[in-house]
This record gives structure tokens, C-alpha cells and sequence, in this order.
């Protein structure tokens, strides 16, 4: 008889659809591989007769388990720039996850790239409990992550190419109940001011305006330019969003703005004004997030309080969650949110 091939980790990893570095880490019994991940990779190394081949391989030992204890959380977030603890939104994430944290006595390191190859020149994967994504992060990068079978979280972000747990506000509802506020109120010619590309939260605010405004059966045209508008304050957003604007000026003026978020409403609100338009007198704005950042201005913009801490602290018991059930179906979880009506809305004028 012909000497027996030789099973190597790569082709359990190519039958399982994993990396060979999760089948190194499921079979060394270190944590950070899903219950269902590593019962398949246990189940083809029997079947391919791995496991007779390395009989010596046991339980983890207790030098393994020392190393797990010291492991610690990524927080993985790209944008650094706007998305940072100075941020009126994004610090308050990022002190609800690092608080969270240290109060289960976990370490945390913050990665500001999220390009797959320099992930793996710098960071060790194995020292990794999970990751804690937190706003837009590059597929490449999370496909990396599952393939390496590392745990993630996606903070106001998911990816249509691969299911994962994430957590957002309840942005569609909230929208909803605010545009029906401002029906309430007579308003009845009302925009929507976000570039829809921006975020999955920019997307979900505006399908929450959108379908109000249809069960209405108010008589709505989507203006192009203002649906382009980002929270930024370059030279080309600034003139895109005052063009918009005053280009409405041409047809029966908006007596409302619903922004998708507080920056976007600032920016609307400076515009409007240098087009003549007051604000409340004139046309109401909205916002939201209830940006710490903005509450000194004038009027004071009506919004939507996000919890911003709530979802970090959300982001860790999440991952803690996942660690300990694999098994279970991806969750995706909604914080509710209530408005905080403000001196920006009024009654609408007669046009």
C-alpha cells in the first residue's frame, strides 16, 4: 500500500471556506472562532483523518488560556479625521465602547486603517478577542476579518456582501414621527437635505421621510442637489447646497428642511439665512443627533437625541454576546430615540 497523503490545515481551510489561520485557531482551542465555525473545521479534520494524524493534539493548556486572558478589543475606525473622541458624535461612541470595556476589565487598541494589508503587517490576530467597527468600513477589510475568523461588530454601518451583527439607532421610525410633527403642524412643502451615499443612517432617515411623505399624499419633487449634500465644510459642498437652495427659489419655496443630521442642518441654516430666509419665520429645520457641538446656536435646532454612549456600550455586550453564542443567527439592533423640539420649527408661512 502507498504511503497515506498528508493532511495539511490549508486543505481543511479550503473545504470549510476559511482561512488557514481560523483552522489553526479552532484546533489550538483558542477563542474567537463561532461555535458552528469550529465544529465544522473539528468535523473535516476527522473526516480527512487530521486528527489521528495529530493525536498529540489536546485541550488548550493553561499557558494558552493565561494568553487569551490578556487578549483585548479593536476598535477599528477609518475616518479619524472627523470620526474621533473630539467628534460630538463619534467621542461619545467611542467613550461608550471604552468604558464598557474597561468596566469588564478588557484592553482595547484603536486601528485607523482599515486596508487588510496593513492590518496584518501591524497587528497580531490572535491577541484579538473580536472588533468593534465603528461608522463606514472598506469590504476588503471585513472579508479579512471573517476569513481570519475574528468576531466583529459593526457600529451605524453594515455591508450588503456579508452578514454581520451591527447596531444603529432606530432611524426610520424617528424620521417618521418627526415629518408627521411637522405635517402636524401645516407643513406641507418640506425637503430633505443629506447626501443618501453618506451612510446606511443617511439612507434609513431619508426612507423614513420619504414614506411619510407618501402616505401623505403630499406633492413631493426630490431635489437632486440637495440629496448630494454631505456634513462637510469644503468649497463644493457649501456651493452645492447654496445653489440647491436657491434654486427652489424658482418654484413655491420649502416652508421646511428635515437634514440628516445637526451639521447639515448648521450648514442649511447659514445658507438659508444669506438667501434672506429666517429661520423659524421664514421656513423651519430639523435635525439630527443632538450634537453637543451645535446647541449654542441660533434659533436652536430641533432634533433627534442619539445615544450615542448607548450604542458603544451596546457595541461591547454585542460582542461579548457573539463571543459566547457563534452559533446563533446575526443580530441587528435598533436604540430608539425621541425628539427634542427646539426653537427652529414654527408654523408655516403663507405662501
Amino acid at each position: 500500500m502507498g504511503k497515506q497523503k498528508k493532511i495539511t490545515m490549508q486543505e481543511i481551510a479550503d473545504r470549510v471556506g476559511v482561512s488557514k489561520y481560523a483552522v489553526s485557531k479552532a484546533l489550538s482551542g483558542k477563542s474567537g472562532i463561532s461555535a458552528v465555525t469550529r465544529s465544522k473545521i473539528f468535523e473535516m479534520a476527522s473526516q480527512l483523518g487530521y486528527m489521528n494524524q495529530k493525536s498529540a493534539k489536546k485541550m488548550p493548556s493553561s499557558k494558552q488560556n493565561d494568553e487569551e486572558e490578556h487578549q483585548i478589543v479593536g476598535i477599528l475606525i477609518p475616518n479619524i479625521r472627523s470620526q474621533n473622541k473630539e467628534s460630538g458624535y463619534w467621542g461619545k461612541v467611542l467613550d461608550g465602547i471604552s468604558k464598557s470595556l474597561e468596566a469588564k476589565g478588557l484592553g482595547s487598541v484603536l486601528i485607523s486603517d482599515d486596508s487588510p494589508r496593513n492590518f496584518n503587517l501591524v497587528m497580531k490576530p490572535e491577541g484579538l478577542m473580536g472588533i468593534i467597527g465603528v461608522g463606514l468600513i472598506a469590504t476588503p477589510m471585513l472579508v479579512e476579518l471573517r476569513n481570519k475568523a475574528i468576531p466583529f461588530i459593526l457600529v451605524d454601518h453594515e455591508d450588503e456582501l456579508l452578514e454581520c451583527d451591527s447596531i444603529f439607532m432606530n432611524n426610520y421610525d424617528i424620521i417618521r414621527k418627526l415629518v408627521k410633527f411637522l405635517i402636524g403642524k401645516g407643513h406641507t412643502q418640506i425637503q430633505f437635505i443629506g447626501e443618501l451615499g453618506y451612510s446606511r443612517s443617511f439612507i434609513d432617515r431619508w426612507s423614513g421621510f420619504r414614506s411619510v411623505m407618501d402616505e401623505s399624499g403630499l406633492d413631493y419633487a426630490p431635489n437632486e442637489g440637495l440629496l448630494k449634500v454631505k456634513p462637510t465644510l469644503d468649497e463644493f459642498n457649501l456651493n452645492l447646497l447654496q445653489s440647491s437652495l436657491k434654486g427652489l427659489e424658482a418654484s413655491r419655496f420649502p416652508t421646511a428642511f428635515v437634514c440628516a443630521n445637526d451639521q447639515i442642518a448648521l450648514l442649511a441654516m447659514n445658507a438659508l439665512q444669506r438667501l434672506g430666509k429666517q429661520v423659524p419665520e421664514q421656513c423651519s429645520l430639523t435635525g439630527f443627533d443632538n450634537n453637543l457641538e451645535i446647541l449654542g446656536e441660533t434659533p436652536m435646532i430641533t432634533t433627534v437625541n442619539a445615544e450615542k454612549e448607548a450604542l458603544g456600550i451596546k457595541a461591547v455586550e454585542l460582542l461579548q454576546w457573539r463571543l459566547e453564542n457563534g452559533h446563533m443567527p446575526y443580530a441587528k439592533i435598533l436604540l430608539q430615540s425621541d425628539l427634542i423640539i427646539r426653537e427652529s420649527v414654527g408654523d408655516p408661512v403663507n405662501q
